[in-house]
């Protein structure tokens, strides 16, 4: 007889800044935060191919916004269960 076994979650890993971008890419879920302590969220809509600036579409809804490696930011990657969270 067949049994069902649920699937296991995942449990999500603490999300750290990324030290450099070279693994960010199209569509990737972003937490940027700047050299002041503001916070903005949102996709990236494209990038440079040396991984030096991108583009953010923020969930605020207030645009686009530019965002260098020269800047004093710092970027989080969002891993996908949280994405899903917010989303629900």
């Amino acid at each position: 007889m067949y049994r069902h076994k649920p699937a296991r979650r995942r449990q999500a890993l603490p999300q750290a800044p990324l030290p450099d971008w070279s693994r960010l890419s199209r569509n990737d879920q972003v937490e940027v935060q700047m050299h002041h302590g503001t916070v903005m969220s949102g996709t990236i809509d494209m990038i440079a191919a040396n991984r030096s600036v991108f583009w953010l579409i923020r969930n605020d809804g207030a645009g686009r916004t530019m965002v260098c490696y020269g800047d004093a930011v710092s970027v989080t990657k969002v891993a996908t269960a949280q994405r899903e969270h917010a989303a629900a």
